[in-house]
């Protein structure tokens, strides 16, 4: 059985860890090689929630072929209005939204979950053909939605998740009111000039340099415990000038008695109520040192790049199937471009790009020349 603990505005139901057993020498040689487990992800991600001002629920939720999805609701009290359920991208997780998580929240319910395959989901075997693998996950987030008994949703998808967004609204679309696309990936074709090919940032070069045919994040695993560096400075405190900006709001400021849960960045950790790890996985923060950076309001130590590595170094089931559906880094098998028009016309579509994505902006120009009504946005950097 799981455990129940309640922390500031929240709900953990922290169901037993999906933690896989080794088989075979070569698999239980291997924990010993990568440091991370279940346990650790669950460890660091209940830091990451409790930055959460807004009222929430984090629990497994039991699909009927045994695969459980780690879900998190957010303000579940507000059931009178559509509520907005967020898909993650490749590699990540329910923690990465916490930037997004309250804001999102507050005047309707936010659902968000591991997708199958990643974070604190299940980790199947996934089938080995393109549209094996993308009817998997899509059939996965519609038995989820039916086993959470919601009737229809506001969707939105980052990266991966508005690729099978978008797959889940052209196969049930009577359950999504709006589909909302950012920065969604496998949506162009492959052009057959290289010149015509967006030059992408320099970890997506690295890392398809570095790993060839091999699954894209094979390196965090193989690496092991290179992977991670010791943290030579003690654990910091709450940065000054954070928590006084975010004091300016007096609905911000936790309650005295809930103090010792709140956001990292907002008291100083302690010992006997968080787990702290002493290292950090370093190749994360080389590959990606721009996640350091999106988070610093909210942390000040390296606890979105442990949490990125913990995903991502367990067992690839997601992300091989991703590799399955992918053809190079940035374009998929079967382009969702090719079949956008299936989407029924009276479902409104927007589809929104930062500035300095390395995705193809031009597609959703495209859509747009395809469906007039849809809406697209240029973020500014």
């Amino acid at each position: 059985m799981g455990w129940l603990s309640s922390t500031r505005q929240g709900l953990f139901t922290m169901a037993d860890d999906l933690e896989q057993q080794p088989q075979g020498w070569l698999s239980s040689w291997l924990p010993t090689w990568r440091p991370t487990s279940m346990s650790q992800l669950k460890n660091v991600e209940a830091r990451i929630l409790q930055c959460l001002q807004n009222k929430f629920l984090a629990r497994y939720v039991s699909l009927p072929n045994q695969n459980k999805i780690w879900t998190v609701t957010v303000s579940p009290e507000l059931r009178d209005r559509t509520p907005l359920v967020m898909v993650h991208g490749f590699g990540g997780g329910v923690g990465l939204w916490i930037l997004n998580m309250d804001s999102l929240s507050t005047r309707r319910t936010l659902h968000t979950f591991d997708l199958l395959g990643f974070g604190r989901s299940s980790r199947p075997t996934f089938p080995r053909d393109p549209e094996g693998a993308e009817d998997e996950f899509v059939t996965s987030i519609e038995t989820w939605r039916e086993t959470m008994g919601i009737p229809s949703m506001i969707l939105l998808g980052h990266s991966l998740g508005g690729f099978l967004a978008t797959s889940y609204s052209i196969k049930y679309p009577d359950r999504v009111k709006h589909l909302i696309l950012v920065d969604p990936w496998g949506f162009p074709l492959r052009p057959t000039d290289p010149s015509q090919i967006r030059a992408p940032p320099t970890w997506v070069k690295a890392v398809a340099s570095v790993l060839g045919r091999s699954n894209p994040l094979a390196v965090l695993r193989v690496a092991g415990p290179w992977a991670w560096s010791p943290l030579l400075d003690p654990i910091p405190a709450a940065h000054p000038a954070r928590v006084a900006r975010r004091g300016q709001d007096q609905s911000l400021q936790p309650s005295p008695q809930w103090q010792a849960s709140s956001c990292p960045s907002q008291t100083p950790r302690l010992h006997h109520l968080v787990a702290v790890s002493k290292s950090w996985p370093s190749l994360v923060q080389r590959f990606r040192p721009d996640f350091k950076r999106k988070f610093a309001d909210f942390f000040d130590d390296d606890t979105i790049s442990e949490y990125i590595y913990h995903c991502n170094a367990q067992n690839p089931s997601g992300e091989t199937a991703f590799k399955t559906m992918m053809e190079s880094f940035g374009w998929a098998r079967r382009p969702m471009l090719e079949r956008i028009h299936l989407i029924q016309k009276e479902m409104p579509i927007t589809m929104i790009y930062g500035a300095n994505t390395w995705i193809d902006t031009s597609t959703g120009k495209k859509v747009k020349l395809q469906r007039p009504d849809s809406y697209v946005r240029d973020m500014p950097g």
